[in-house]
């Protein structure tokens, strides 16, 4: 991983973190978003999506900023995840870590963004 070059693109918009019971039918409203991510287990459902959209929620957290690794990434591909979260660690930023099938995303409050960004570019990472 010492070799790869890594880099993130920013995704347009903020986004809100909400929490619904378990049960919970996932809001309509929220596959408008460019960005959305629904997770759901035995003690919640969590759904990501546009801060702007409004969801009835148990709570709600945010706003956040989100960064994507561009292109595809290998299921073999080991520590792009640890390379992206230990400067902000390192830096006292806290972040929401998601992964789809094809990449990764980061979400950092929208407050800590700018300090974020500093912090990855000061790590060697690009941001576009």
């Amino acid at each position: 991983m010492a070799d790869m070059s890594i880099s993130l693109q920013r995704v347009p918009g903020e986004y809100a973190v909400h929490r619904l019971a378990p049960a919970a039918d996932v809001p309509a409203q929220v596959w408008q978003s460019p960005f959305v991510s629904v997770s759901r287990s035995t003690d919640e459902l969590s759904i990501i999506t546009d801060a702007g959209i409004h969801v009835e929620a148990q709570n709600t957290q945010g706003p956040w900023r989100a960064y994507r690794v561009p292109g595809s990434i290998d299921f073999t591909a080991v520590g792009i995840m640890s390379a992206l979260t230990a400067p902000l660690a390192a830096a006292g930023l806290g972040i929401l870590g998601v992964s789809t099938y094809d990449t990764d995303y980061i979400l950092v409050r929208a407050d800590a963004a700018e300090a974020a960004e500093t912090t990855w570019r000061e790590a060697g990472i690009e941001i576009a």
